[in-house]
């Protein structure tokens, strides 16, 4: 169907789910991976020993161990994502992880906002304007653009010829 939303992968639904139960501060975010990252740290050491040894019932218990690491390593690491990302810069703070839009996207958002060109084509579209006074609009926004380009090269070029003056 047209209308319908395209199916969630099981990951992304993994994460939305890891992301719903998981503190949103850097505080309780740090405490879940440090108890998660103590787990699979025991769990891979108990796989390990399980694995080494030759009982039957060791190494079950260590087949498993290792299932029950692997499972809280990864949870270590989706529960520090969004931590990394604060400390490198990609968002002010895991608290607004998954909350906002990649920052490209957000600057460009806020530049279309207060692009004046874009603001008069958002009201053309929404049919607030006419087609003559759409292009009315629009031929005046050029001119004010070309008038200032002009403008700051002129000046630019008279500050060059005023440095050279005085040398």
């Amino acid at each position: 169907m047209v209308g319908d939303p395209p199916e969630q992968s099981t990951l992304r639904q993994s994460h939305r789910l890891v992301e719903h139960y998981t503190p949103d501060g850097m505080l309780g975010r740090l405490l879940l991976a440090s108890v998660t990252g103590t787990l699979s740290g025991g769990a891979f050491l108990l796989a390990v020993f399980g694995l080494a040894s030759f009982g039957f019932v060791w190494f079950l218990t260590g087949v498993l161990a290792a299932g029950v690491g692997v499972v809280a390593a990864l949870l270590t690491i989706l529960t520090l994502w969004p931590v990394y990302l604060s400390l490198i810069g990609n968002i002010e703070s895991p608290e607004r992880y998954g909350r906002a839009g990649p920052p490209s996207t957000m600057a460009a958002k806020r530049a279309d906002d207060t692009d004046p060109s874009e603001i008069l084509k958002r009201k053309y579209a929404a049919g607030e304007l006419s087609d003559e006074e759409f292009e009315r609009r629009l031929d005046t926004l050029l001119n004010a653009d070309e008038i200032t380009r002009r403008g700051s090269d002129g000046e630019n070029a008279a500050s060059k010829r005023t440095l050279r003056e005085r040398n």
